[in-house]
């Protein structure tokens, strides 16, 4: 079908699709539904967060979906995914697949998940302002969770240094600062919840609960490793792990010269650059191979590689330096007990050498590490967290902004305290 007469189908058909998202509201506006137990989709851009989440989701005995247009094939499976629009109504044209999406989506899930992106028609002119009225015409909740380049409004990003790492990855973000940012305040206005975690500090002006982070792992597919290697650059090589992608705007090329120099010292360093390649190979090489995981020197804060990496048992390094954004995290959440070892380009040489030449160190720092994340990260942590969500939106808790209050919220004292070797995030000498 040539292009022009797609484009005219879609529009004749825009006008149904109104008039069946409003029949569909009124039907179940007539109806009665028990939210005590939502249903739950997470979509519509494949995220592995999604996948992880609705996993705790259903195990907390929700009905939950993931439903994405399509998922990375380079690094995800399909089997981590429930529902895939491309495999939805074989035969119809593809133009039409997010609208019977979205229709499909009003009458079984009840709860939507959702980034900046939107669900389905998120990106189309002319309907994406629809999303939000006909949403809650339909009686739906909705929670809005960014995951970086649907949210970053490159005008308000208040580090200079993230702003340059953003450019230097994602250039022509630039040149759609205004897109985005409608996009992001039409969410912060519209969503029943929103959820933004560290990116908040950047120009989203609301949150409803203040996380360190909400990403979770599944930890029986995340063993912690019972490798203990010895090796402190002299006799036999440390080995440190770096994920590539995105390089500037995680530093890669600081991590590259920083091995190099610890080369040229003369200690025995081996760097391993996990680039394009399935999770199950991920896993495998941070429980089995990695010493060390350097996340990213550039972003403050972490994101679900270095969740991977503490899972495993072992150090990970990421930038903590800027204070703006960490201070909040740590005195209204429970960043406090996170043993992140922080680094910035400028420190990585002296922070990797104290790793390196001091394996107890790192096995120590290993060890409150996994406790950490099966504290604050696993499936039950994020079943926790969504739960309170759902009662949120569905007006049967009153707030969410203590939920994780180191003094007031109930979650970080139902267990001691992750206490590590690290003060603050850096190594005490």
């Amino acid at each position: 079908m040539k292009a022009w007469l797609r484009s005219t189908v879609f529009w004749m058909t825009v006008p149904v699709f109104v008039l069946a998202a409003l029949f569909i509201g009124l039907y179940l506006r007539l109806g009665s539904r028990n939210t005590q137990r939502s249903s739950l989709v997470w979509g519509s851009t494949p995220l592995l967060n999604n996948r992880h989440w609705s996993h705790a989701m259903r195990a907390a005995g929700y009905r939950s979906e993931t439903f994405t247009t399509m998922y990375y094939g380079t690094i995800n499976k399909r089997s981590d995914w429930d529902r895939i629009l491309d495999e939805e109504w074989t035969g119809c044209p593809a133009t039409l697949k997010p609208l019977l999406a979205f229709l499909d989506s009003l009458l079984r899930y009840d709860v939507f998940f959702i980034s900046a992106d939107g669900y389905f028609i998120g990106h189309t002119i002319g309907l994406w302002r629809l999303q939000a009225p006909l949403l809650r015409f339909c009686g739906k909740k909705t929670v809005f969770i960014p995951y970086g380049s649907d949210t970053y409004v490159y005008r308000r990003v208040r580090s200079t240094a993230l702003l340059h790492g953003l450019l230097a990855s994602y250039p022509e973000a630039a040149k759609r600062q205004a897109q985005v940012a409608a996009r992001l305040d039409y969410w912060c206005r519209h969503a029943d919840a929103c959820v933004p975690a560290v990116m908040g500090i950047d120009g989203f002006g609301r949150w409803d609960v203040l996380t360190t982070s909400p990403l979770c792992l599944d930890l029986n597919e995340w063993p912690a490793s019972s490798r203990r290697s010895p090796a402190d650059g002299s006799t036999a090589p440390v080995v440190i792990c770096h994920a590539p992608n995105h390089r500037g705007f995680k530093g890669t090329e600081f991590v590259i010269d920083a091995v190099n120099q610890l080369k040229q010292e003369g200690l025995k360093v081996e760097l391993v650059l996990l680039e394009k390649i399935q999770n199950d190979k991920v896993r495998q090489i941070l429980q089995n191979d990695a010493d060390i995981l350097i996340e990213q020197l550039i972003f403050t804060g972490h994101g679900l590689n270095g969740l991977e990496g503490m899972a495993s048992g072992i150090p990970v390094i990421s930038n903590l330096e800027d204070e703006a954004y960490i201070t909040p995290i740590r005195r209204w959440s429970f960043f406090s007990e996170c043993p992140l070892v922080s680094a910035s380009p400028e420190t990585l040489v002296d922070v990797l050498r104290k790793l390196i030449t001091r394996p107890q160190l790192r096995h120590d720092i290993g060890r409150s590490s996994r406790a950490y994340v099966e504290k604050y990260h696993d499936l039950d942590s994020a079943a926790y967290l969504f739960e309170a969500v759902v009662d949120y939106v569905h007006k049967r808790r009153e707030s969410l902004i203590n939920l994780y209050h180191p003094i007031l919220g109930e979650y970080p004292n139902r267990s001691a305290k992750i206490v590590s070797p690290l003060l603050n995030n850096k190594i005490v000498d």
